[in-house]
């Protein structure tokens, strides 16, 4: 069964409303018509758009464009590794400070 126009729109996720969108791609429709050389039956040029989706699918998938941002880092750091040096950082300054405070009571 094949998706309606409206469901296909709704799915893309497309800032255009619908009659821009519709337009839109009536318009690459066109273009495959007018890229074949010859004049091909409607069965070729359905392959060829279901060839140009597939692939746009799987350029759209190994992008490397992130949908969701990635939570752990924090100012191009690693959490861990931050929380870690912040950990050996503070104690070594406490460190100082209670061996200062304490040749300055003996």
């Amino acid at each position: 069964m094949e998706k309606s126009a409206n469901k296909i729109w709704k799915e893309s996720g497309t800032t255009l409303n619908f009659k821009e969108w519709i337009e839109r791609e009536n318009k690459k429709k066109e273009n495959v018509d007018n890229f074949l050389p010859f004049d091909a039956s409607q069965s070729v040029k359905d392959t060829i758009n279901e060839t140009l989706n597939r692939s746009k699918e799987e350029m759209k998938a190994t992008s490397g464009y992130k949908i969701t941002p990635d939570n752990t880092k924090f100012l191009g750091l690693d959490k861990k590794v931050l929380a870690f040096s912040s950990f050996i950082i503070l104690g070594s300054v406490g460190y100082l400070l209670y061996n200062k405070y304490k040749s300055n009571e003996g």
